[in-house]
């Protein structure tokens, strides 16, 4: 059999989108990566993928999948991206595809993917060992159920490393990447699920993954990260876990090995998770970057949330990041039910007070499956008339009685404050950096473009007229 698997993720960016330099445009699916890769382990079953995004349309969907002629297509899907994935589901099953579905939203709610009548089997939770058994059914022609409840990843060590050349990862790293960081950028998860209870996820997080937390040994992570510098010369990881630092223990352990290598890399984590000794510790081990999500700058905000960390704490670590060299990539919610103007003042002057250099400011979205929108929905707060208006970026009113232009405004207020790259010498050696890497790779145009739009000065003059003359 030939297993042709689909990433719809085109929710606010659409067709055409790949190699625009942001982690949606431009990075693989980790997930959709390790199905591929455990199919080709354990079958002796041909995989492809096609990738949305660098698509033009969805004739070029049918034509893609009809040249293909693959016989069963797997299709990942997740809550924003849900209608490009069932319109992928029904090209498919016209063509007699068996369809296979996974992912977050086929974990949420798998008789909402097979009412459409497009998806005959639909694995929840974790696909990895599961997709091998019903391909082996499919292939023998035993019965399959509809909904299939995916045996857990009890030792995430014994999975292979995920799928990338579908992905075409040899000529996806050679693109410019994502600014400020390395141009040779490339995800990687060390750990599966997440100790914490925020009410904007949970429980559908512990739905996926488990109430346990997963880690790789220490070596398995190395070898990854080796095999990902030696063989497609990755010079920047990312992990994209939940939270790299629910256990310090592994975590110091996993910078120790890191140290070996010699390469950079940035994580998600939790302002109350590490110490100031821990974040010295990964800049020594090569990290350029934090992800943290504030969420807000409210102790009530933060309270009404679950998040579980204090304001005070979100100063203390910014500040450690600082001292230590290590750049702040702050996530923060605004639109957020029973946030005043009071509350966003106090988000305000949070920003203020931390001055991240990159931020990634988002109107709150009721995401199905988590306590928050069930909150929501109770108050008839609920807004939202299709799936992509559940994307963190989108401004559409999500939720009734919120003044998205008043949220506007305030975004707009705090991202004025974020420092040039000049003015951090840390900031400043990781843009040269990249820029050295730009030039080395001969993107020469998007070095410039970067070094104009980035330079304030620059921006307001050469980027005031270019803009003024595209009508911009």
């Amino acid at each position: 059999m030939k297993i042709t698997l689909i990433y719809p993720g085109i929710a606010q960016i659409g067709f055409e989108s790949f190699g625009r330099g942001t982690p949606t445009t431009d990075l693989m699916s980790l997930g959709l990566g390790y199905i591929g890769a455990s199919i080709k382990k354990s079958t002796k079953n041909e995989v492809d993928l096609i990738d949305l995004r660098k698509l033009k349309g969805w004739g070029d969907v049918k034509r893609e999948l009809r040249e293909r002629s693959c016989d069963i297509a797997g299709i990942h899907t997740n809550t924003v991206n849900f209608e490009y994935a069932m319109k992928c589901a029904e090209i498919a099953h016209q063509m007699g595809k068996t369809v296979i579905a996974g992912g977050p939203h086929a974990t949420l709610d798998p008789q909402e993917l097979l009412d459409t009548g497009n998806v005959d089997h639909v694995i929840t939770g974790e696909a990895e060992i599961t997709i091998i058994d019903v391909l082996k059914k499919l292939e023998r022609g035993l019965h399959v159920d509809k909904i299939i409840q995916g045996q857990p990843v009890e030792n995430l060590d014994e999975l292979p490393f995920p799928e990338r050349d579908i992905f075409d990862l040899d000529k996806r790293i050679k693109l410019p990447g994502i600014f400020p960081f390395p141009t040779r950028y490339v995800g990687v998860l060390a750990s599966r699920g997440c100790g914490f209870n925020c009410k904007f996820c949970q429980p559908l997080e512990r739905k996926i993954f488990g109430k346990k937390l997963k880690f790789r040994s220490i070596d398995n992570v190395l070898k990854e990260v080796v095999l990902l510098k030696e063989r497609y010369g990755a010079d920047f990881i990312m992990f994209q876990d939940d939270q790299l630092t629910q256990n310090n223990r592994w975590l110091l352990e996993l910078c120790a090995a890191l140290k070996t290598v010699g390469v950079n890399w940035g994580a998600l984590a939790r302002v109350d998770t590490v110490t100031e000794q821990v974040i010295k510790s990964m800049k020594e081990a090569g990290c350029l970057v934090l992800q943290f999500g504030f969420e807000s700058g409210s102790q009530r905000v933060l309270d009404f949330l679950r998040k579980g960390t204090k304001v005070e704490q979100a100063i203390e670590t910014a500040r450690h990041c600082r001292e230590n060299g290590i750049l702040i990539f702050a996530n923060y919610m605004m639109g957020i039910p029973t946030e005043t103007d009071a509350d966003l003042e106090d988000t305000y002057r949070l920003m203020r007070t931390i001055n991240p250099e990159i931020h990634a400011a988002s109107y709150f979205s009721p995401i199905p499956g988590s306590d928050l929108y069930e909150y929501c929905k109770e108050k008839g707060l609920i807004n939202v008339t299709s799936y992509d208006m559940y994307a963190r970026g989108a401004v559409e009113n999500k939720l009734k009685g919120v003044d998205y232009k008043a949220l506007s405004r305030m975004k707009k207020k705090i991202e004025k404050r974020t420092p040039a790259w000049y003015q951090e010498r840390h900031y400043a050696s990781c843009v040269i950096k990249r820029w050295k890497g730009l030039i080395k790779q001969g993107h020469y145009t998007q070095m410039l473009k970067e070094f104009v739009t980035h330079t304030p000065i620059l921006d307001k003059t050469i980027g005031g007229l270019y803009r003024m003359l595209k009508g911009k």
